[in-house]
């Protein structure tokens, strides 16, 4: 079926030229960019990551991240966007846009190589790799997915690592898993990603030394029928010595595959840098010779006249170090050689052919067979006479043992070494429990094993024990402190504890054990004590009519607030308790309110004008509160006119009281 995009049109700027790659997660294209007028590769995501907004953000996040990354072997990021088609959620695509490298991915190369490569083919090849990780390290990015689909070797030789970050997207997206993404990689996933889902710069650390396991012996360590199968391997086994495998392989590399691959992330060396300069210092030791990435094959080149004889398509090796950690091995093609050219390739070497050998005659022979046999029977008593004086020494030599030089600091021990007559060689490190820092832990050769004098002993020295700090957790919730401790790489203890704190939230971290700020062993874990919000205490009984300070200082005392309220009363006292709540059992420090008693309620009785209608007069009164009492004093009270009233008016009564109020 033909591609839907191909010939499409991405923002208006990127024309898709034919696909490139198509995977599970996204399809690659090669295209063009219009407003530039350059090729690039065009990373279009699958529909179904790209209809997801939280995907989509991610995605332009660690694109942004990714294209900060600058490095002669790091795949360049150009842009990233989002192309909306017809408006519908099935036509929309995220795309990144990269460099464009003519080439090939080195899972080709190991292809067509039907086999694995010389140790100094794939040192030659794990130095840019490393290299452009090691950049990306030191900014801040782990890759998370270093294999050899993502390993490109460009058609000029230059080998460049690919998708830097996308990895990174995609696990976040829950669907991820679903899409078999960790089918594709696990063959290369450390063992904290496969239980943890963690990832570090030791991470892309171990999946760089499972690569260069795979081109030492042409597979991978781990096979299985599933990949639950590989990554159960991966979680509970050790990865052999590429040796095991294939023989001649030097035991350097086998203790560098072995410590990158170490399923104890601090066992691994830091980052991609330290392992870049392990590296350098095996190629240096063995002597390896840097070795170019072989071209594709191409059909032999045709001879130019005009080019002074050089074939205008021949390919010359051209091995480059970029200085700062950059390597850029590359074929370059041959050119014509001008006076001016700096950059033209020497004119080739003529070796003459060989003068033919003469004839020798019978007598010649003879001479030259007596001179041969005075030479051997000069260089027989030399070697007599010399014999006697050297054999003694030879002997012990030969006959020397390794002395025994552990728990020595280095400067006595390599004083020792000198003085047995042999030379300190490669000085490593490694954390010990039981050998105090900066002593000697062992020996290559062990101690008591026979070396000739004058050889090196590599020796290992002791880093201590190797401790890790507690952080100082108290007040953060409990699932931000464990969070905290597993980026630390410390466990956390199965001992949970709640404790009352008023001083701390509910939930939150009130201790740890060990404290903030304690040295821990990797292997012990850190146990919390977790709030469970302020202690319940009982609310002291106050008594009706007991004095406001009296019931207050009794609540202070019981670690409560006081809420002072007032109201009338006519049986309590003016400033004494009325009645308290809440009554029983609340929170330490919480609020109980105290409602005082501001003695009965007196009002002012009000004048009642003369020949007041008593029901206008009732109302006012009853609105103060008053009892009104009707007295008809003449007649039979039918006008209802009030003509006097008692009290009198001005006079303070309580509220409540009778006001007696004369009609007629």
């Amino acid at each position: 079926m033909a591609d839907p995009l191909v010939g499409r049109l991405l923002e208006g700027r990127y024309r898709i030229r034919h696909r490139i790659a198509r995977g599970g997660m996204s399809t690659v294209y090669a295209a063009v960019d219009e407003r530039l007028d350059r090729f690039v590769a065009v990373k279009v995501m699958s529909s179904q990551l790209s209809s997801d907004p939280a995907f989509t953000d991610r995605f332009a996040r660690e694109a942004r991240a990714a294209a900060r990354l600058t490095h002669v072997n790091a795949v360049a990021v150009y842009d990233q966007g989002i192309d909306t088609g017809n408006g519908s959620a099935n036509d929309q695509h995220v795309f990144l846009v990269m460099e464009l490298v003519e080439g090939r991915t080195l899972r080709e190369l190991i292809r067509e190589r039907n086999g694995r490569f010389t140790p100094a083919e794939a040192i030659s090849i794990m130095e840019p790799v490393l290299a452009a990780l090691a950049s990306a390290h030191r900014a801040g990015l782990v890759h998370r997915d270093v294999k050899p689909e993502n390993i490109l070797l460009s058609d000029a030789g230059v080998v460049k690592v690919a998708d830097f970050g996308l990895a990174r997207a995609i696990d976040a997206d829950p669907t991820s898993t679903r899409t078999g993404l960790m089918m594709g990689t696990v063959a290369y996933c450390a063992p904290e990603q496969i239980t943890r889902g963690h990832a570090d710069p030791r991470s892309d650390v171990y999946a760089a030394g499972i690569l260069l396991f795979e081109l030492l012996t042409g597979r991978p360590p781990y096979h299985g029928d599933s990949a639950i199968n590989v990554a159960y391997q991966h979680v509970h086994s050790r990865v052999p010595a590429p040796s095991s495998r294939v023989k001649g392989v030097p035991y350097e590399i086998d203790e560098l595959v072995v410590g990158a691959t170490d399923s104890d992330p601090s066992g691994r060396p830091g980052d991609a840098a330290a392992f870049l300069a392990e590296l350098a210092d095996i190629r240096s030791v063995l002597a390896l010779p840097i070795t170019p990435v072989p071209p594709r094959h191409r059909p032999p080149a045709t001879p130019d006249p005009r080019r002074n004889g050089v074939a205008t398509g021949a390919s010359t090796t051209d091995v480059l170090h970029t200085g700062s950690g950059q390597y850029d091995t590359r074929m370059v093609t041959g050119r014509a050689i001008h006076r001016n050219d700096e950059n033209a390739l020497p004119p080739p070497v003529v070796i003459p052919p060989p003068r033919p050998r003469k004839q020798r005659t019978a007598r010649a022979r003879r001479r030259r067979r007596g001179l041969l046999i005075a030479l051997i029977m000069l260089l027989i008593g030399a070697i007599s006479v010399v014999a006697g004086y050297l054999g003694t020494h030879w002997w012990q030599s030969w006959d020397a043992h390794v002395p025994n030089i552990s728990k020595q600091s280095l400067p006595a021990a390599e004083r020792r070494l000198v003085q047995d007559h042999y030379k300190l060689g490669r000085v490593s490190n490694k954390f010990s429990e039981t050998v105090p820092k900066g002593s000697i832990i062992s020996t290559d050769p062990t101690t008591g094993l026979r070396l000739p004098q004058g050889r090196a002993v590599d020796v290992t020295v002791s880093l201590g024990p190797y401790r890790l700090v507690v952080p100082d957790l108290r007040r953060l919730a409990l699932s931000q402190a464990e969070a905290v401790l597993q980026t630390r790489g410390i466990e956390t203890g199965s001992k949970l504890t709640y404790g009352a704190s008023i001083a701390v939230p509910s939930g939150n971290v009130i201790s740890t054990d060990p404290p903030g700020g304690t040295k821990i062993k990797p292997s012990q874990s850190v146990s919390f004590v977790v709030s469970s919000g302020p202690p319940i205490l009982d609310i002291p009984i106050i008594s009706q009519g007991t004095p406001f300070r009296a019931a207050r200082a009794t609540l202070i005392n019981a670690k409560f607030a006081v809420e002072r309220s007032s109201a009338y009363d006519d049986t309590v006292p003016a400033g004494t308790v009325i009645s308290v709540s809440p009554s029983g059992q609340a929170p330490q420090g919480s609020k109980v309110s105290v409602v005082v008693s501001k003695g009965p309620e007196f009002v002012d009785v009000p004048a009642i004008s003369a020949l007041s209608s008593f029901d206008n007069a009732k109302s006012e009164l009853e609105q103060l509160g008053l009892r009104v009492d009707r007295q008809v004093v003449y007649g039979q009270g039918d006008r209802n006119l009030v003509i006097d009233q008692n009290p009198k008016p001005g006079e303070s009564v309580r509220v409540g009281s009778t006001v007696t109020l004369a009609v007629i």
